[in-house]
């Protein structure tokens, strides 16, 4: 910073030296000045960044929330589906079981059938057979032993279910 100071015998001239120190000192305080506003602007700023880290932060806060709630969500979720599946197997292999066992039921109810018919043809053949063994057996009656049908009057009937009455 050499300027244009005039040269005295012992020196500079202490007026030039005054003035260019005050001219320094000013210059000095504008810098200053500009860095304390600058200074002053990045303390805005960063007090900006601040608060906007803390809002960011807190709305990470709630998105962490919000991911562990939904965590919690599918977990519960996943949990109740194997549950739920679980009940319907359990439900169909009860379901199956009893189909079976009622099929078992239903076989025996038809072999059971199947031989009572089995036994009624059987029952049925050999009454026919005494039948037949019999009607052989049975003397034919001559023709004039047996009954001869006789004609009723129709009128004496009704008569006689009247006084029955």
């Amino acid at each position: 910073m050499k300027k244009d100071l005039r040269r005295s015998l012992f020196g500079y001239k202490p007026a030039d030296v005054r003035n260019e120190l005050t001219k320094a000192a000013e210059e000095e305080q504008r810098k200053i000045e500009l860095l304390q506003t600058d200074l002053e602007k990045a303390r805005a700023q960063l007090q900006e960044a601040e608060n906007l880290k803390l809002q960011l932060e807190k709305r990470l806060a709630e998105y962490a929330e919000r991911e562990r709630l939904l965590a919690d969500v599918l977990v519960t979720a996943h949990i109740n589906a194997q549950k739920i599946e679980e009940q319907a197997r359990e439900h169909a292999r009860i379901m199956l079981e009893k189909s079976e066992e009622e099929l078992r039921n239903k076989q025996l109810e038809i072999e059971a059938l199947r031989s009572k018919v089995v036994r009624f043809k059987e029952e049925f053949r050999h009454t026919l057979e005494k039948y037949r063994i019999s009607l052989e057996n049975v003397n034919e009656v001559p023709e004039e032993a047996s009954f001869k049908p006789v004609l009723l009057n129709t009128e004496k009937l009704m008569e006689s279910n009247r006084k029955l009455q």
